[in-house]
């Protein structure tokens, strides 16, 4: 099972699974690059309140043997192994974590790893339950929470996160809730050295900007998050439709546009905003906003291609979900059943805060059979059927635009 991002799924709801095995493995294009593999114990607020309780290649094993960590195991390049009955009862959730060694010092990030895969089996069977390419969309980061397990009502259940954080190992301790001394953070080598040098720290508040944050918004509803120096949203759905991914924009100089797959952008001029191609089938399409200080707003949308006829967006699973690279990660699912609309504006993002930023589910579709496009305005506000009519040439998959509609 081919596991996206921000997609949840059961563990042991159903079956007789005691133990988990999170194998990681990828391909460096730089082999002087050293990824190190971590997991966090967290309680209900997210925090790691424990030293036990931060398992990496110094420390291998928790709190009463519920998390091991290996260096090496078959095809694994390291291993994270949980037995749920011996988690301890302050414990809900596990993050599963990979660092770059001394990222920032070397000039290493994750642009320079390939093919990394989060692959989940049982333990005592070896039969797989689902795999991650948890490092899609990232580039400059050092860091990465690829997955969690987390307990719901009785049962484990893993949440493919796969969201990045600059500043390597040293910013996941203290985002986690941990406190590495003043050198230890410069080196990035922190909390790797020595256990005994990373102590509990007071949970953060809420609004604290390290807090880790994954929210699946409710219908219409919006939360303020950090504003960070690189956004990502990224379109997910889970049907082999062709979807096409549209940002639309309106920048500091009131200039209205957008990102689509007959326009990707560029990371080196305005509007800073790259499509990272057109997925042609079912999976992903993602667009990277480079500068989010020179935006006021986005609206996400996504289209769906005449020669794939009709059908509902929420049938197809589609979901927007907007990472900050700050560890935090916003997805906005579809609600409603609408099985005529070519178009479905998802989320908006209003970038006019100081220190942050504003997502919110919009969903809206356009009229049964209208292929104009919604069109987002200087203020902010959008509309749906407005604007050009956009379509791909069902015989030939040429693109094609109406601009004078």
């Amino acid at each position: 099972m081919i596991i996206l991002k921000g997609q949840k799924i059961d563990i042991t709801k159903g079956k007789s699974i005691k133990d988990i095995s999170i194998g990681l493995t990828w391909h460096n294009i730089d082999p002087g690059i050293d990824i190190n593999v971590s997991a966090f114990l967290l309680n209900s607020n997210g925090i790691c309140m424990k030293d036990e309780d931060f398992i990496f290649y110094n420390q291998q094993t928790s709190r009463q043997g519920a998390v091991v960590h290996s260096e090496k195991a078959g095809s694994d390049r390291e291993l994270i192994r949980i037995s749920f009955g011996k988690v301890p009862q302050d414990i809900e959730k596990i993050a599963v974590t990979v660092t770059i060694h001394e990222g920032e010092t070397k000039g290493q990030a994750f642009a320079q790893v390939q093919d990394a895969l989060c692959r989940i089996y049982d333990s005592g069977s070896d039969e797989e339950i689902g795999r991650f390419n948890f490092i899609e969309g990232l580039q400059k980061e050092t860091a990465i929470v690829v997955g969690e397990m987390y307990i719901y009502k009785g049962e484990w259940k893993f949440n493919a996160v796969g969201s990045g954080f600059n500043g390597g190992l040293a910013a996941l301790v203290k985002n986690f809730g941990l406190e590495v001394t003043e050198a230890e953070a410069q080196a990035e080598t922190a909390a790797v050295n020595e256990v005994d040098e990373v102590t509990p720290k007071t949970p953060p508040e809420p609004s604290s900007p390290t807090q880790l944050l994954k929210v699946e918004l409710k219908k219409k509803g919006s939360i303020n998050i950090v504003k960070s120096e690189k956004v990502t949203a990224t379109l997910v759905w889970e049907t082999n439709k062709d979807l096409d991914l549209y940002c639309f924009y309106v920048t500091n100089d009131f200039e209205v546009g957008k990102i689509y797959y007959g326009n990707l952008g560029s990371p080196h001029s305005t509007p800073y905003i790259q499509l990272d191609g057109d997925a042609l089938e079912h999976g992903t399409e993602t667009i990277v906003i480079h500068r989010p200080k020179e935006l006021q707003f986005v609206l996400f949308a996504a289209y769906s291609a005449i020669s794939n006829g009709t059908g509902s967006f929420k049938s197809m699973k589609v979901r927007a979900v907007v990472d900050n690279h700050q560890g935090q990660v916003v997805s906005t699912f579809l609600h409603e059943k609408n099985d005529f609309a070519y178009w479905v504006a998802i989320a908006h993002i209003d970038f006019t805060g100081s220190n942050e930023m504003k997502v919110s589910h919009v969903e809206k579709y356009s009229r049964d059979g209208e292929e104009r496009s919604p069109l987002l305005y200087k203020d902010g506000s959008f509309k749906m059927d407005v604007g050009p009519i956009e379509f791909k040439n069902s015989s030939d998959d040429d693109y094609l635009l109406d601009d004078d509609l």
